[in-house]
C-alpha cells in the first residue's frame, strides 16, 4: 500500500512537472493567444461606433480613389494596393502592402507576417487578427458593432441612429442593393436652429433613380419655420425644389436646377450649421446673421475623384431682410437676442463659379493633404433699400459687384500621432466696388479670432468688423459685418493623448492597443490666429481704408494664441489676445475640429 501511495505521489509530481514545463516552453505562443483574446475582448468592449468614425469610413468607401471589394479579399505577399482599400461584408486576408488606409465593414481582417499598411486600419462589425507586432503606420481601431447602411447607386449612406433608419416611408434593407428608383416622403430638420426661424421643418417628396452611370435626383420640400409661436403665416413659410441629373460614377458631369424661398446666412464660411444651432439653442448666442432670398438658378458641375468638383451657376433672385424672433433657448433665456442686421433689398442676377479640391487622408480627421475651397460671384441688379453702413451701393441705380472667397488648408503629419496644420482664408470685393450688406466680411468669433469677443467694437475704427464711430450705435444695428475685404491666417500643432483613469491593466502588455484608443481619447492643440478686415478707398489715419490692390500692415492685424483639447466630436479651448492689452482670456467649446 505504501509503495502504491508512493507511485501515486510520484505520478502527481511528474504530472505537475510536465504541466510546468508545458507552461514555460511555449510561453510566447500562450502570450500571443492571450493577446489575440484580449484583442477580441477589447473589440467587444468598445461598444457603439462614434458618429465621426461612421462618417469617415463611409467617405472612404465612396471615394473615387478607393479600391472597393465586396466579399472576401486576399492580397498576396508580392502584391501591392496603391491607395486606400475598403472591404464590405467579407474576410480580408492581407499579406502584401497597402500604401493607404484599410477599412473593413461588417467583416474580419487577418494580417499575415510581412503585411504592411502604411496608414490606419479600421474594422467595424468584425474582428482583427495579426502577428505580435503588426506593421501599421497609423491607428488600429476595431469595433464589433455592425456598420449600418443603405446603398444608393454605387455609394453607401450610413444610418447613424434609429431615427435616420426609420425616417423614410419607403426603404430597402440595409444590406441589400436598392432598385433602380426609390421614392421617399422626407421629414427632417436639416437646417440650423437660429434666431430668425427657430427650427425650420422640411417636408415633401423626394425621388432618386439610376440607370447605369446616370443618376437622377429630384425633391420638392415645403419649409415651416417654428420660431414665431407656430403661426401659419407667410413669414413662416417657404419652399425648396431641386432637379439634378449626374452622368458618371467617379468622374463626370451634372446638370441641375433649383427654385427656392429660403433663409440664407451671412459669412457661412465661419462655423458649421451644427455649431451655430447648438450655441443658439443652449446659450442664446447666434454667431450668424440672416437674410431672405427668393428665386431660381441653373447649374453645371464637373466632378472627379474624392471631393473635387467645379460648379457654375446662373440665377435671378429677390433679396430682403429678416427680423429676429423671440425663439426659446436653454441658458440665458431672459437675455434678449442680438438684433439681426438689416440686409439689402432688391432683385439681383448672379453668376457664380465655385469649386473644391481635396487630397486629405480623411475628411473628418485629416492628418495629411491639401484642402481648397473657392467661390467667385458676379452680381448685378437694382436695389430698392440699403441699410446705413460704412459704404453702400446706390439705391435705384444699377449695382454691379464681384466678390471672391478662398479657403486654403494644408495638413502635415509629423509622426503617427502628431500634425502641423495651416489655414489661410481670403475674401472680398475684387474691383473695389461697394458690396451689398449681406456679402460683406468680418474677422471675429470663435472660428476666426477666439481671443477677441465676438464683434465687439473696442475702438472708433475696429479692424475686425470695420465698424466706425460709437460702439452703442454699432450694437443697436446688430453688430453687422462691414468689411470690403478680409484676411485670416491660422496655424495649429496637434498631438494625440490617451486618458486611462484605471491604469493599463486592460492592455495586457500589448502597446498597440494603447495607440488604438488614442483617437477615441483626443488630442491636445496649440494654435495661433492672426487676421483683420479693411475697407477699399483712400488711406485714412484710422488705418481702416486702403487703396485697391494693397494689404494692411501686419502690425495692425488682430492676433491671439491659445490651446485646448480636441475630443473629435467636441473640443474645449482657451484663447488670449496678444495684439491688444487689457483683454481677458476666452474659454469656449467647439463641436468638431477647428479646421
Amino acid at each position: 500500500m505504501t509503495a502504491a501511495m508512493t507511485r501515486r505521489g510520484q505520478a502527481r509530481m511528474a504530472f505537475a512537472a510536465m504541466c510546468l514545463a508545458l507552461s514555460l516552453v511555449p510561453a510566447v505562443s500562450a502570450s500571443a493567444q492571450r493577446e489575440r483574446g484580449a484583442d477580441q475582448e477589447r473589440a467587444r468592449r468598445l461598444g457603439g461606433v462614434p458618429r465621426e468614425v461612421v462618417l469617415e469610413v463611409t467617405a472612404v468607401w465612396n471615394a473615387a480613389t478607393t479600391r472597393r471589394v465586396r466579399g472576401d479579399f486576399a492580397l498576396a505577399p508580392t502584391d501591392t494596393v496603391r491607395g486606400d482599400l475598403a472591404v464590405l461584408r467579407g474576410r480580408a486576408r492581407l499579406a502584401g502592402v497597402v500604401t493607404g488606409q484599410v477599412v473593413v465593414l461588417n467583416g474580419d481582417v487577418v494580417l499575415v507576417d510581412g503585411a504592411r499598411i502604411e496608414r490606419a486600419l479600421t474594422v467595424i462589425g468584425g474582428t482583427f487578427e495579426s502577428p505580435e507586432r503588426p506593421s501599421v503606420g497609423g491607428e488600429i481601431r476595431v469595433w464589433s458593432a455592425a456598420y449600418r447602411y443603405r446603398e444608393v447607386s454605387d455609394t453607401l449612406e450610413a444610418e447613424l441612429d434609429f431615427f435616420s433608419r426609420w425616417s423614410r416611408w419607403m426603404r430597402d434593407d440595409a444590406n441589400r442593393s436598392t432598385s433602380s428608383a426609390t421614392s421617399d416622403l422626407l421629414l427632417t430638420t436639416a437646417h440650423t436652429y437660429n434666431r430668425v426661424e427657430g427650427l425650420p421643418i422640411y417636408v415633401g417628396p423626394r425621388f432618386r433613380g439610376h440607370s447605369g452611370d446616370t443618376r437622377v435626383r429630384a425633391e420638392l420640400l415645403g419649409i415651416f419655420r417654428t420660431g414665431d409661436a407656430l403661426n401659419w403665416k407667410q413669414e413662416n413659410l417657404g419652399y425648396r425644389g431641386l432637379v439634378e441629373v449626374r452622368q458618371g460614377r467617379r468622374a463626370g458631369v451634372a446638370l441641375g436646377g433649383r427654385v427656392f424661398d429660403e433663409v440664407d446666412a451671412v459669412e457661412r464660411w465661419q462655423l458649421t450649421d451644427t455649431e451655430v444651432g447648438l450655441h443658439t439653442f443652449l446659450f442664446t448666442r447666434d454667431y450668424r446673421d440672416y437674410w431672405q432670398r427668393h428665386g431660381g438658378e441653373g447649374s453645371v458641375s464637373l466632378f472627379a475623384g474624392r471631393g473635387s468638383d467645379v460648379r457654375v451657376s446662373y440665377g435671378r433672385e429677390r433679396w430682403s431682410s429678416r427680423r429676429a424672433l423671440n425663439v426659446p433657448s436653454i441658458v440665458n433665456e431672459n437675455v434678449p437676442w442680438r438684433i439681426n442686421p438689416a440686409a439689402d433689398h432688391g432683385v439681383m442676377t448672379l453668376f457664380t463659379i465655385s469649386g473644391t479640391f481635396d487630397t486629405r487622408n480623411s475628411p473628418t480627421d485629416p492628418r495629411a493633404g491639401w484642402y481648397l475651397r473657392g467661390a467667385y460671384e458676379h452680381g448685378n441688379g437694382t436695389l430698392t433699400r440699403v441699410p446705413d453702413v460704412v459704404t453702400s451701393p446706390a439705391v435705384g441705380a444699377d449695382v454691379v459687384y464681384t466678390r471672391a472667397l478662398l479657403d486654403l488648408r494644408r495638413y502635415n503629419r509629423l509622426g503617427p500621432n502628431a500634425s502641423l496644420n495651416m489655414r489661410a482664408v481670403l475674401g472680398g470685393g475684387i474691383n473695389g466696388d461697394p458690396l451689398p450688406a449681406q456679402r460683406r466680411f468680418s474677422v471675429s468669433g470663435i472660428d476666426a479670432l477666439p481671443g477677441f469677443d465676438f464683434r465687439r467694437q473696442r475702438h472708433n475704427a475696429d479692424v475686425g468688423t470695420c465698424a466706425v464711430g460709437d460702439e452703442a450705435a454699432y450694437a443697436a444695428r446688430g453688430r453687422p459685418s462691414l468689411c470690403d475685404r478680409m484676411a485670416l491666417l491660422q496655424i495649429e500643432w496637434k498631438g494625440d493623448f490617451r486618458i486611462n483613469l484605471f491604469g493599463d491593466d486592460e492592455d495586457f502588455g500589448d502597446r498597440r492597443w494603447v495607440f488604438s484608443r488614442v483617437k477615441a481619447d483626443g488630442a491636445w492643440v496649440v494654435f495661433a490666429n492672426s487676421g483683420r478686415g479693411w475697407l477699399v478707398g483712400t488711406r485714412d489715419a484710422a488705418q481702416l481704408r486702403y487703396p485697391n490692390g494693397s494689404i494692411p500692415d501686419l502690425a495692425s492685424w488682430h492676433t491671439d494664441l491659445g490651446g485646448g483639447f480636441d475630443f473629435g466630436t467636441f473640443g474645449v479651448y482657451v484663447a488670449q489676445a496678444v495684439s491688444e492689452r487689457g483683454l481677458s482670456p476666452n474659454v469656449y467649446v467647439r463641436l468638431g475640429r477647428r479646421f
